[in-house]
């Protein structure tokens, strides 16, 4: 079975109200998606998304004709790619559940997963006060969920460690990860970022408070920052979520010496990528644990990758409403991926991915 054409569709969904996402200056009224279809010359098709294609007519040329079992010559290819143009990895993403309907198999037991579940930790992703985000996690609690991830402004982080404070005294139960947002800025940004002094101060403060981890609290580049982080405090330290090469996210692990290493399956390497990634962290006593902040494929995406090969407990799931409800993150699916009562997660059931787009349902939103 070989790769005949690949095919995107682009659509705009509608946020009303508008979504206030903490690391991004301005409030977002939309959100643009692509789905990449891959055809094979057997009519089959694989799908995936998670962010956009640039490139599609390139990739086409070069990957007509490929077996679509050949997936380490489809990463090397995507890889040259990547390197002079924009990040296309949902096509390499569109192959493996392309490879995975075709052998009949949900892609994380193609993977060589072993589970169809994981634990989940609730996402947040606005700034509110510490009485409504007192309340929101105890909803959380509530419902089964055993952790959470708490934003911070980009400035003065004394101005949030209320919040924290408060999640940690109203709700114990909850294990807490932070985010300090730090590691990139948004396009036209030029807020400053944190100094390592900055971080380090922090970090004390989460290692008093029992914090899970502190996630990218300096600029991702900044890996000797980094290194003195780590061996100033006892709390776990995250990053690497939109790292560009596997170089850097290794350099990550064994010169910064992050605890967990983020990078997002759509947006960073594909799942051959995070597969070998998720190796590197293990072979180091270290956590791979992928960022899944793109939209309800990618999420879906990095669970099949997270229960194939994380060896952290936990799964990002973007959850925080009444804002950033499921289903408004999974417009783009035909269903609604669900935390359970027992706080974890799976997918679909199904070959492949487990999902099919319900193109009548999305042509509304189409725009390319």
């Amino acid at each position: 079975m070989r790769i005949a054409s690949i095919e995107t569709r682009v659509y705009r969904y509608p946020f009303d109200p508008p979504f206030a996402a903490a690391w991004d200056p301005e409030p977002r009224t939309s959100q643009v998606a692509t789905i990449v279809v891959a055809r094979s010359d057997d009519g089959s098709e694989g799908y995936a998304s998670g962010d956009a294609v640039p490139d599609r007519e390139l990739l086409e040329r070069l990957l007509v004709g490929v077996d679509v079992s050949e997936t380490d010559t489809i990463h090397e290819l995507l890889e040259t790619v990547d390197l002079h143009h924009g990040r296309n990895w949902i096509v390499e993403v569109a192959v493996w559940d392309l490879l995975a309907r075709a052998r009949d198999e949900p892609l994380w037991r193609l993977l060589g997963g072993g589970r169809d579940r994981i634990a989940a930790y609730a996402s947040t992703g606005e700034l509110v006060d510490a009485d409504e985000r007192l309340r929101r996690c105890r909803a959380f609690s509530d419902a089964g969920i055993g952790a959470t991830k708490l934003r911070l402004h980009s400035g003065d982080w004394r101005l949030d460690l209320p919040v924290i404070e408060a999640v940690r005294d109203g709700v114990p139960e909850l294990e807490v990860m932070v985010d300090a947002n730090q590691g990139w800025r948004m396009p036209g940004d030029l807020t400053p970022r944190w100094s390592v002094e900055t971080a380090i101060a922090f970090a004390k403060e989460l290692e008093r408070l029992d914090a899970y981890w502190l996630e990218e609290p300096l600029p991702t580049e900044d890996l000797d920052g980094y290194a003195t982080l780590a061996r100033s405090t006892g709390v776990r330290i995250a990053a690497g979520e939109l790292v560009r090469t596997a170089a850097e996210a290794r350099e990550l692990v064994l010169r910064a010496e992050a605890d967990v290493l983020q990078p997002d399956v759509v947006l960073s390497g594909g799942i051959t990528g995070a597969r070998r990634l998720a190796a590197l962290a293990a072979q180091e006593g270290r956590m791979w644990s992928p960022h899944t902040w793109s939209n309800g494929y990618g999420l879906l995406v990095n669970l099949h990758a997270a229960l194939a090969f994380s060896n952290c407990p936990y799964l990002e799931v973007p959850f925080d409403p009444p804002t950033w409800s499921a289903e408004r993150r999974d417009w783009l699916l035909p269903v609604t991926l669900e935390i359970a009562a027992d706080g974890t997660i799976g997918p679909p059931d199904g070959p492949g991915l487990g999902v099919v787009p319900d193109w009548d349902a999305l042509e509304q939103y189409r725009i390319g």
